[in-house]
């Protein structure tokens, strides 16, 4: 990926350059907390909270610790399908995710921004808040999806503090932070580790689902499904079935050749003679048709089909059916 940001371009050696300098923060404190809230189709409204001193304490230990586990990290590009291996993050530019770059210029500059206020908005309004943490040479927002049950506000139950000798009641509702953050904000730069949760949270995943209609009505409009449009549902209906669409789409826009083998001479070809790929077919020459059945065992069968989804090995020249593959060894980029 490569793409222009404020003038700088960004790829994966400067993504692997931004991540590394998270270690200029060894020595970093939170400096605020922003919180984003956003409803269908409007823009996100962006406050902030200045954490107290013994506030920042836990604040400070969850970023450092998050520090920690990111610039082991190997860094490998975004891929709309796949999640990354123990010991891997993804990068994406923040120009991709408009609800994050937001967040990044609005804590650029606390000094300017609302403070929130609970007497007009909710804490469960909101959809995530950031840590912006500084040094003396670098800076870095950390990002923290937020879930209903993750704000305690008043309710039927009656939350009490217990210290030494006393009884309390928090003052306010209750925001409650888990060990682990959705993304890292740094320069260009955003990096994550648990691909889902980041789709989620930043709209990916909806933008998936739109590519993946065009994809599946592009991809088929000359093919022959019995089941159609209950596959044209299901493919929209799950994360795994949207990096299906989104890998074919890749295909698509690369490789002619692999656009010129979407016929139904040659899909019904490749089944008969491989009938372990278990894509059944009815008919015969010209009335012939995939048909699609959306139980478990089955209604990935066409979707690994219309992928390519299979290996023939060279030295064995065994056959496979392929979890997931990069794009073909020796083909054009």
């Amino acid at each position: 990926m490569s793409s222009s940001n404020g003038g700088q371009p960004t790829d994966l050696t400067g993504a692997i350059a931004a991540l590394a300098s998270l270690n200029a923060l060894e020595d970093g404190r939170v400096s605020g907390v922003v919180l984003a809230a956003q409803s269908a189709g409007a823009p996100a409204v962006i406050t902030q909270l200045q954490p107290t001193q013994a506030a920042g304490t836990p604040l400070n230990a969850l970023v450092q610790q998050t520090i920690r586990r990111y610039t082991f990290c190997e860094v490998i590009d975004y891929q709309p399908t796949g999640s990354p291996a123990d010991g891997q993050v993804m990068w994406i530019d923040t120009s991709a995710v408009p609800l994050l770059k937001h967040v990044l210029e609005e804590s650029d500059d606390l000094a300017n921004l609302a403070r929130f206020d609970p007497r007009h908005q909710s804490l469960a309004e909101m959809r995530l808040t950031a840590m912006r943490v500084e040094s003396s040479s670098a800076t870095a927002v950390f990002v923290q999806a937020l879930r209903g049950n993750q704000v305690i506000a008043q309710s039927t139950k009656v939350g009490v503090l217990v210290r030494r000798g006393v009884l309390d009641v928090p003052n306010g509702d209750l925001l409650i932070l888990t060990s682990d953050v959705t993304a890292v904000l740094t320069g260009n730069y955003v990096f994550f580790r648990n691909r889902s949760a980041f789709q989620q949270l930043t709209g990916l995943l909806e933008a998936l689902r739109q590519q993946a209609a065009t994809t599946f009505q592009a991809v088929t409009a000359n093919l022959h499904i019995e089941g159609i449009e209950q596959m044209a549902t299901a493919v929209v209906g799950a994360p795994a079935m949207l990096g299906k669409m989104a890998s074919i789409q890749r295909k698509v826009d690369r490789y002619p050749q692999y656009r010129e083998a979407l016929t139904m001479p040659k899909l019904v070809a490749f089944v008969l003679q491989h009938p372990e790929c278990d894509v059944e077919v009815t008919g015969e020459g010209d009335n012939a048709k995939l048909v699609f059945r959306n139980d478990a065992q089955h209604r990935f069968k066409i979707l690994k089909l219309l992928d390519d989804d299979y290996l023939k090995s060279e030295l064995t020249t065994l056959e496979y059916e392929a979890n997931s593959k990069s794009a073909p060894l020796g083909a054009a980029p």
